[in-house]
């Protein structure tokens, strides 16, 4: 059965988020208390619905109360998503998941209860920190203490090898977990196998530590 995600707010952060659910088959319901925008939302074919988040009658009678999950996607105006997620709470949402604007907005969504909270310009910047700081191109992940998760594009140095798990992670210390290579107008994506060769190019994506990550993608990425 697919999972039935209840977005509160039609931002661009909502719409984004609700577009990528749609992706991956979930049924996802766009609330907004924009008449307009609710339109136009419809008219790209999303399913939405006008309605105030913080008023407690139309959250009931809206369903978002039996999603499996609700997500406090409401833009700059900081009451109304404290609000919303407080009566979310309160009428035992099955999970909510709230957008933060700052620290300080994040720490008073934690306290309500909210089960996840999230901080998308905060964890943009960090992101990029994490590239800039190391002269890196890839995309980075933090897992846990100083592990991450990378995607380098590979230089030549590795071109023609075999996709083999142990032989990088004795070589290069990082632990290669899955390479996406072109294939036509598609990409295909490979988990370690010695049947498949890497190419210049080709997006492979690693785990381990930071310093050792930096120095795998300056030796066998692809140079700037």
């Amino acid at each position: 059965m697919a999972k039935r995600i209840f977005i509160l707010g039609g931002g661009r952060f909502g719409v984004h988020l609700a577009a990528r659910l749609c992706e991956f088959g979930c049924e996802v319901v766009i609330a907004d208390d924009n008449a307009e925008r609710v339109k136009d939302l419809s008219a790209e074919g999303y399913h939405a619905i006008e309605m105030d988040g913080n008023d407690e009658a139309a959250l009931d009678q809206s369903g978002a109360l039996s999603a499996d999950v609700v997500v406090v996607a409401i833009g700059e105006n900081m009451q109304a998503s404290i609000l919303a997620t407080l009566l979310l709470k309160q009428h035992k949402a099955k999970r909510v998941v709230a957008r933060a604007l700052d620290a300080k907005h994040a720490q008073v969504l934690e306290r309500l209860g909210a089960d996840e909270v999230i901080l998308p310009i905060r964890d943009m910047a960090n992101r990029l920190a994490e590239r800039l700081s190391a002269g890196t191109t890839g995309e980075r992940f933090p897992i846990a203490g100083e592990y991450h998760l990378a995607e380098v594009v590979l230089g030549p140095k590795l071109d023609g090898q075999v996709f083999d798990r142990t032989k990088i992670h004795e070589q290069f210390d990082v632990t290669p977990l899955l390479v996406k290579q072109p294939a036509g107008e598609r990409v295909a994506v490979h988990e370690p196998d010695p049947k498949v060769r890497l190419a210049a190019g080709d997006a492979l994506w690693v785990l381990g530590l930071r310093d050792e990550l930096n120095k795998f993608e300056r030796e066998c990425g692809m140079q700037r």
